[in-house]
C-alpha cells in the first residue's frame, strides 16, 4: 500500500516540477547518464561519449585513447564540451545543438548544418579499452 501511495504521489507531482522546467534544463535531464556513439566525418573515427550522471562531467573514447572533461547546455539549449586535457580540441566555446528522437541525437553547428548523427545509449556504454 505504501508503494503504490507513493508511486501516486509521484505520478502527481512529478509532472509539475518538469512542467516548470526549461527546455534548456530538460535537453540536460535527457542527456545525463546516457551515452552517444558518432563517427567523425573527417577522420571516420568511432567516437563513444558518455554524459555523467552526477555533476557536469563526461568520458570519451576513440581508439587507443580516454579523455574527459566538462560539458554544459547554454540557454540557446547548444551543448558545449571542455577536454580537461587538451582545450585546443574542445574548448567549450564551440558548442553543438542536439536534437534528441527514436534513440538517436543528431548535432547542428551554430549556422543549422549537420554537425553528425549518433546513437544514444542510455547508461555507460563506453568500451573498455
Amino acid at each position: 500500500m505504501k508503494k503504490i501511495l507513493i508511486y501516486l504521489n509521484c505520478f502527481i507531482i512529478l509532472p509539475y516540477f518538469s512542467s516548470n522546467l526549461t527546455f534548456a534544463e530538460q535537453l540536460e535531464l535527457m542527456l545525463r547518464d546516457h551515452t552517444f556513439i558518432y563517427t567523425d566525418p573527417k577522420t571516420q573515427i568511432e567516437h563513444t561519449i558518455y554524459i555523467g550522471r552526477f555533476g557536469n562531467h563526461y568520458d570519451e573514447y576513440f581508439p587507443c585513447e580516454f579523455i574527459d572533461g566538462t560539458w554544459r547546455i547554454t540557454k540557446q539549449d547548444y551543448l558545449c564540451l571542455k577536454d580537461r586535457s587538451d582545450e585546443k580540441r574542445r574548448d567549450g566555446r564551440k558548442c553543438l545543438k542536439p536534437i534528441i528522437g527514436n534513440g538517436k541525437i543528431t548535432f547542428f553547428d551554430t549556422a543549422g548544418n549537420l554537425a553528425y548523427q549518433s546513437k544514444l545509449i542510455r547508461g555507460n556504454s563506453m568500451p573498455l579499452g
